[in-house]
């Protein structure tokens, strides 16, 4: 590799985050004026037990002190005049009339995932989509300009692309070693890391045999209404064709576009995609296999989740020109930043990849600011540099040291043409081991430790 070139400066084709507009939103959520014909100020028995009575405390500004009015979403104005959908956070801009399947193509995502497979359909995403627009005022991909529309797609596409392989990985991986399929229903064969073989896919050692129980994903101090029942759970049958399998309904580990995991967010998103919280803590397995649910948690997670005490939503990050905040509050507490040597810090590499592409693909004219997320932006120069990140090449210049020279644009593509080098990059068979670990980042897979050799022969001179 030629040595690093010297006294050139960095000049990187990304948007830099706009300084915060002075006229907040309304906040659809607060009950101060909630009055007149049709508004009326309810609890949320999601957030904590509570009577609409209540809230009636909460009309007044002066009560924001006092319970129930200082719990965050406890009590939020209905109109009544409109389904009763809690809505989520307002980002100030105005409508486009342009809907979101018209920015984001059939042609772009059969670029970006052309080994996508059920039940990441690319109808199956927009009807989702469809339906959620259709209960709430703050649309998605569907706020502000054009270009703030492909900003956010680019962002939602990179980040799920990066957590689900491509598209092609619906359950995380070891949780879901070996997946059985019986007359009976799905059955999962849980594999610690050390014993799973990567290259085949296959694990030979259970982690529930021999009366072992599995209990990961279950935070068991937390029940309904606020978290899914969970508990041990062990094999379906000590013996016979379901030895070392358990049932997957019973667990809530990764799965679906953003790897939904844990028993709270499975209730949560249950209530806003199926209006139920039963529907996926009964059958958490959907998220894995109907697109309302592989889609739809992953877009509950982008809209709706708010880190707590933030007033803010991975929505609201791409729309202010964000990607390193939208990955705070995905993957925040392993990725910003990444141990070094650690599984994550390569795995950063691959969510690169996958933003890049899909800003290339989706025609955006700047990346997003990767502030937000400490560490990315280092991570996304020492990735071009050290040639790891083939696809960003074109989101970056070498300059003279010059801080006014204006950034450079990709080149224009034709829509439907896949260059060979992502192409290549798709179908690397590592790549279909890129899942949602345990969120707890404790293991590293022989693959990034297979990566982490490679960077460093990179950076070697």
């Amino acid at each position: 590799m030629p040595p690093r070139p010297t006294h050139v400066l960095l000049i990187f084709s990304i948007l830099p985050t706009p300084p915060p507009s002075s006229a907040q939103p309304p906040d659809p959520l607060s009950c101060v004026e909630c009055l007149g014909d049709g508004k009326k100020c309810i609890g949320d028995q999601s957030v904590q037990a509570i009577n609409d009575e209540d809230c009636i405390l909460c009309l007044k500004s002066s009560s924001k002190w006092t319970w129930p009015c200082n719990v965050e979403g406890l009590c939020w104005c209905w109109d009544t005049s409109k389904p009763k959908f809690k809505p989520t956070l307002p980002s100030g801009l105005e409508q486009s009339a342009k809907k979101p399947c018209e920015v984001f193509t059939r042609d772009m995502f059969d670029e970006i995932a052309p080994n996508a497979v059920d039940p990441y359909t690319y109808e199956g995403l927009c009807d989702v989509i469809d339906t959620l627009n259709e209960r709430y005022d703050e649309k998605l991909f569907q706020m502000g300009s054009l270009e703030q529309q492909k900003n956010e797609w680019a962002a939602f596409v990179g980040h799920t692309t990066h957590e689900s392989a491509q598209y092609t990985a619906a359950r995380e991986a070891l949780p879901c070693a070996r997946t059985v399929e019986l007359g009976s229903g799905t059955y999962c064969k849980p594999c610690a890391e050390e014993n799973f073989d990567w290259a085949n896919r296959y694990c030979e050692v259970s982690l529930v045999s021999n009366g072992q129980m599995y209990e990961e994903y279950c935070d068991k101090t937390v029940t309904p209404p606020f978290g899914c029942v969970c508990g041990p759970t062990t094999e379906v049958d000590g013996s016979g064709e379901l030895k070392g399998l358990m049932n997957p309904n019973f667990v809530y580990f990764g799965r679906g576009a953003l790897q939904l995991s844990w028993n709270a967010n499975y209730l949560r998103a249950s209530q806003v995609l199926a209006e139920s919280a039963d529907t996926l803590c009964s059958q958490p397995d959907l998220v894995a296999t109907d697109p309302t649910y592989a889609w739809g948690t992953a877009l509950w997670f982008w809209n709706f989740n708010r880190p707590p005490g933030e007033e803010t939503t991975c929505h609201i990050q791409s729309l202010k020109g964000s990607f390193g905040g939208s990955l705070n509050i995905i993957n925040g507490g392993l990725e910003c930043p990444a141990h070094p040597n650690s599984y994550h810090a390569d795995a950063i590499v691959t969510r690169l990849r996958y933003y890049c592409i899909a800003a290339s693909v989706i025609g955006v004219k700047r990346l997003l600011s990767f502030d937000g997320c400490d560490g990315l932006a280092q991570k996304f120069e020492d990735c071009n540099l050290s040639g790891m990140c083939p696809e960003c090449n074109e989101w970056m210049m070498l300059a003279e040291v010059d801080s006014d020279m204006p950034t450079k644009m990709p080149s224009p593509r034709v829509p439907t043409h896949t260059p060979t080098i992502w192409r290549a990059w798709a179908n690397e068979d590592w790549m279909g081991e890129i899942k949602r670990r345990d969120s707890s980042g404790g293991w590293i897979s022989s693959l990034a430790a297979l990566l982490t050799c490679l960077m460093a022969s990179y950076l070697i001179y």
